[in-house]
């Protein structure tokens, strides 16, 4: 159990760190001040015991499969939201007010869909463990983690930033969110909503998803040991319209350059 709660932790709550660090060192390091960082903070506490709490209901919508299909519609807002959020790391310039509420709407989002699996999963745990020595030590183990991961990336983010190697960073950013999003297919997989074509090639060999490098790698960047055709084309579709949202704005930031030069 105390492995099952480490890895639940690292599965669920990892990628939580993992944003707030890409956002604060490179992303968007002006928008997290200590008011918006509170009110996300709160917004994120609300809507998770909220979640937790609706859970039921939830999930007799839609035929069955609400939640599913719900947190497939909250990744994939915040997949657009940071998208678009993401001006920064190419421009350099101020985000605007707009560009900052959607992030903030992003983290709270990201949050809810992640924390509440663990809330949920952690429920179950509390219910039908005679131990709860165990269940306090894994959270403090988990959280130790994701703590010196997060830590890490951080400083690694913060080395990029030094160096001037912003295309990286988007990079690792694009492959962050792709990740996620990608997850929109195993999430209607399940439901048979989308009917999967089987893998593509299969890498268990070599790291389960199951495993402590598995849960890390599928957070970093999406990881699947056996992706379907369908993941594969949606986390390709993300990353090729981050990549073209890229050129996009940094020839927008070089014409008014290229104007003044002709003139």
């Amino acid at each position: 159990m105390l492995i099952n709660i480490v890895i639940l932790f690292i599965k669920d709550l990892l990628p939580i760190f993992i944003l707030l660090c890409l956002l604060n060192t490179s992303v968007a390091p002006s928008v997290l001040s200590k008011n918006r960082l509170f009110t996300a903070l709160v917004l994120s506490f609300v809507g998770v015991f909220a979640t937790f709490h609706f859970m039921p209901t939830m999930s007799e919508l839609f035929g069955g499969v609400g939640i599913e299909v719900i947190q497939s519609i909250e990744l994939l807002l915040i997949y657009f939201c940071l998208l678009f959020s993401s001006s920064y790391l190419v421009t350099q310039n101020k985000l605007t007010k707009f560009q900052c509420n959607l992030i903030i709407m992003a983290i709270v989002l990201f949050t809810v869909v992640n924390a509440s699996q663990f809330i949920v999963f952690l429920d179950s745990y509390i219910v039908n463990s005679e131990s709860i020595r165990n269940i306090i030590v894994g959270l403090v183990i988990g959280f130790g983690i994701c703590l010196s991961f997060s830590a890490l990336m951080y400083f690694s983010m913060l080395w990029f930033v030094k160096k001037g190697k912003l295309f990286i960073i988007y990079f690792i950013w694009s492959l962050f969110l792709s990740g996620h999003i990608s997850q929109i297919v195993n999430l209607l997989q399940q439901v048979d909503i989308i009917q999967s074509s089987g893998a593509l090639w299969d890498s268990t060999n070599i790291i389960k998803d199951s495993s402590e490098y598995g849960h890390m790698l599928n957070t970093l960047f999406g990881y699947e040991a056996s992706p379907s055709f369908e993941f594969v084309v949606l986390y390709a579709v993300s990353l090729l319209l981050f990549l073209s949202y890229f050129i996009f704005v940094l020839l927008k930031r070089q014409c008014p350059v290229d104007q003044i030069k002709e003139k």
